[in-house]
Order: C-alpha cells, then structure tokens, then sequence
C-alpha cells in the first residue's frame, strides 16, 4: 500500500506541500488502508466512523446520547460491518465520554484500525506541553505509540492557532504524531495553519467540519472548501446527513430533538424542496436518502464522516460506496441545497461551547478516574 498510487476510483488523497514534512516514523501496518508516502496520505475507502457516541460514562448515558449507551456487543457490530466494506478510519477525540470513547476505540480494534483523534483547546491549556501531554494520553488510551492523524478539535482559543500548530509540529518531530488536522476552521484559519505548519514543519492534511446539503450555498463554506482544494487540505464533513435530517425517518418527534436544526436554526418548511429531491432520487438510484446524501458529499471530493448506533445504519452507510451520482443530479442537488453554516458563528458563541464542552470532558475523566467510567459490561 504504501508503494504504489491509489486511483481515484479507490481512494482520495490528502495532501501536504513541504517535501521537509516526510515522516521519519510511520508504524503504520503495511495492509493498512491508510499509507504515507512523499507527503500524501492515501485513504482507499472514502469514509469515516464517527464515535461521538462511543462514550461509556453516565453522562453519555443520560444526556449525550438520547437512547443510552451504546452496548460493547453493538459497537462491535458496527465495527465488523465496516471492516467488512474495508472502511477502517475511525474518529474520536479526548472530549468523547472524557476519553473513554477513545478507550473503546482502543479496546475494540486494536491494531486493525486507522485513527484520528483530536486536542480539545480548554480556556485553561495554554501551554505546548499541555497538548503533548493530551496527546501522549490518547495514545494509551488508544493502545498506539503514534497518532496518524491528530486535530485541533477548534481554532477558538485565546492562543493563536499558530501556537497549536507548533506544538503539532513538537510532538510530529518526537514521532508521537504522522500528520496534523483541523477542525472547525474557515477559510483564513486553514491558510494561516498551513502557513504556519510549513514554517514549524508539520504536514496539515485535513479539515473537518460542517459539511452537507444543509450548508452546501452558504458563502463561508465555499470559501473554506475552495482554500483547502488549493492548498490540498482534504476536507472531512462531519453531519453529513444533518443527524438524520435527510433520512427518511425524519418524524415530528426526532425533528423537536434535532440538535443540527437547532445550531442552524432551521425551520422544518425549508427542508421541504429539499427533502423532495433526495427522495426523488433516493428512488432513481434504489438507495436510501441518507446514502444519497452521502454519495453527493463524495462526488464533491469530500469524505463523510458517520456516526452509527446500530449494525443496521452502518450497513445503509457503506451502500454509499461503489456507485455514482450522475453529473447532473449532483448539479440538481448542489442548486436545492440550504445556506445555513456554522462557520460564521460569533467568537463568543463557539467559545462557550469549547468551553461547556471542556467541562463535560473533565467531568466525565473523573468519573472514569472514579472507576465509574463505564455503564455497560466490558467482556
């Protein structure tokens, strides 16, 4: 894998600029799905697991997930479900369940697996050491002695994102990391981290954000997108599916507990027109809508990034591989698709949410601290 180019039929590549950015540790297994080779990292499977839900403490029981903890036998499921469409990038963060998301992941998978897990920038870390230390502390967590791909889980901070980008391009040199990713960054936070990563000399290879036909029309997102095309930053879209928004299984019950239509304000007529097309051609294609929407995220040289609960919704997830929207149905979509983003947020709004959420993580690592970070059995 790591010898030869992947087409783009098979894999999408993400790409880095400096030629002084080469890895010189890359213990990655040589039939894995991700490889390193001249600065580009090779994905042959255009999809990634989510595992926000993957948390095992009480509060991911009672307030993070609306339907509990997910079982250790349900996520094993939907970990062999994936592995056996190849899909084997998973992604998690030390925020999820205060690290226990990142336990499971560890526990589950092993070796057999690609992860990207990312720092979550407190108001109170303010140090390089700080995001070492976190990085050094998901490693255990996730049984691994380097990081393939590791995120700034927000560019909200009072440190300047440069700052973050140097400790990356710290622990990159002390083999604890192969590349670095963003999260949440607009336009002008990807060049400067980019800039910047060239000048510390550390690749930066993705951007994970927002990105469905929820907010394909808004102007920030198309700037971000089109900056990261040119500077080769491979853009991952997490709610890819709105949180079940463009499901058929939108029911007025689920719509009044939607968390994705309440951060983008969204009233329910406006998803009309839009819902109508993917139906239509979720119908065209004998797929499901949300593998429409999936599939128009590929055609657009984006990954998705899913989130599954049950072995059932990994399997509709992986039917958004191996076909094709025509050119012009993507085209049909792209013109019905909304202009809601979260990347235009204001500064104090996403800081309290960093902040809410950092709070949440400590609170759950110290219930695991506790002994009482699990609430399911661990066979």
């Amino acid at each position: 894998v790591g010898c030869r180019t992947i087409s783009r039929s098979t894999g999408l590549p993400l790409r880095t600029s400096q030629a002084s950015m080469e890895p010189k540790n890359t213990p990655i297994h040589p039939s894995s799905p991700l490889s390193i080779l001249y600065r580009k990292i090779e994905l042959k499977v255009p999809l990634v697991i989510g595992t926000l839900q993957w948390g095992t403490t009480v509060i991911d029981d009672k307030f993070i997930n609306s339907k509990g903890v997910i079982t250790e036998k349900a996520a094993q499921q939907i970990v062999e479900e994936f592995s056996s469409a190849g899909v084997t990038l998973y992604d998690t963060a030390e925020g999820y369940g205060g690290g226990t998301s990142e336990k499971r992941v560890g526990r589950l998978l092993g070796k057999n697996a690609i992860f990207m897990t990312k720092f979550l920038p407190a108001p109170w870390r303010l140090f390089h050491s700080d995001l070492e230390w976190a990085v050094r502390q998901s490693c255990k967590r996730l049984q691994v002695q380097q990081i393939p791909i590791y995120l700034l889980h927000s560019p909200v901070h009072w440190r300047e994102i440069e700052y973050w980008v140097e400790a990356c391009a710290i622990c990159y040199k002390k083999g604890l990391i192969l590349s670095m990713g963003l999260s949440n960054c607009n336009a002008a936070q990807v060049r400067r981290a980019v800039t910047a990563g060239e000048k510390f000399g550390v690749p930066v290879v993705c951007n994970q954000v927002h990105f469905s036909l929820l907010d394909y029309n808004s102007k920030e997102l198309h700037e971000m997108k089109e900056t990261c095309d040119k500077l080769g930053v491979k853009v991952i879209a997490f709610s890819p599916i709105g949180q079940g928004l463009l499901t058929e299984g939108l029911s007025d019950e689920k719509w009044a507990s939607n968390k994705a239509a309440k951060i983008m304000r969204l009233k329910r007529e406006e998803l009309t027109r839009l819902r109508a097309v993917v139906l239509e051609l979720a119908q065209k294609y004998k797929k499901s809508m949300a593998q429409v929407a999936l599939n128009w995220c590929i055609q657009h040289d984006v990954i998705p990034l899913v989130g599954c609960r049950t072995p059932q919704q990994a399997r509709d997830s992986v039917g958004c591989l191996g076909w094709s929207l025509s050119i012009e149905d993507v085209k049909k979509l792209d013109e019905v698709a909304l202009d809601k983003s979260t990347l235009d947020s204001p500064f104090w709004r996403r800081m309290f949410f960093v902040s809410l959420f950092a709070i949440v993580m400590v609170t759950c690592r110290f219930l695991d601290f506790l002994g009482f970070g699990s609430v399911v059995p661990i066979k």
